[in-house]
């Protein structure tokens, strides 16, 4: 029996997004495909039971929520502990450019693993992650609740609900925006029972 569903959702598009820059708190805004991609997500959900919007405060998260919360009446709860990771120096950077400009810190990054200087440790961002996890946990015993959010929080936050060890970074993908994760919490705990689906851009 399942007491309460967890829809986690990645924001739409952004032209950081689309060039492979490393967004981290930069405050980017979606870009034209990532609004046609919050409008598919509000079709897909818009019928669902969903009972609260929970969005990071960065703005690429709220123009995701804002088109399913308008639809269904609700008002987005914005918070900072839901936000991306602070990327520090590699903010702005292509994926390659953090490569060249810091050939140190990759040299000893697992499976893409990394800790940019800077920023915030990915031991934190775990701890955040479940953090924030926990607090819709408590806040719901029941019902559908929405979280919109960023890649970078999903893969930290699934990996453990998982049971993934954290040095076993990058086993599974949370490439492609707006897709949709699902949770499911009882009595028992936590359940993944949906990862990283975007059929509803197909």
């Amino acid at each position: 029996m399942t007491d309460l569903t967890i829809l986690l959702t990645r924001h739409g598009q952004t032209d950081w997004n689309k060039a492979g820059r490393w967004q981290g708190h930069a405050d980017i805004p979606l870009n034209e495909t990532g609004q046609q991609q919050a409008n598919a997500l509000c079709q897909r959900l818009q019928s669902w039971p969903i009972e609260a919007i929970y969005t990071s405060d960065l703005q690429r998260c709220v123009q995701t929520a804002v088109p399913l919360a308008n639809a269904l009446k609700l008002k987005p709860i914005l918070t900072q502990l839901w936000r991306e990771r602070d990327v520090g120096d590699f903010s702005g950077l292509t994926g390659e450019q953090a490569r060249e400009q810091y050939p140190e810190i990759w040299a000893k990054s697992v499976r893409g693993m990394v800790d940019p200087p800077n920023g915030e440790p990915f031991v934190e961002v775990r701890r955040r992650a479940l953090r924030a996890f926990e607090s819709i946990v408590e806040a719901h015993s029941e019902g559908t609740v929405l979280v919109v959010t960023h890649g970078g929080l999903l893969h930290a936050l699934l990996g453990q609900v998982m049971g993934i060890d954290a040095g076993l970074y990058g086993r599974f993908s949370m490439r492609g925006n707006t897709g949709l994760s699902i949770v499911e919490v009882n009595s028992r705990g936590p359940v993944v029972v949906r990862l990283n689906d975007t059929s509803h851009l197909e």
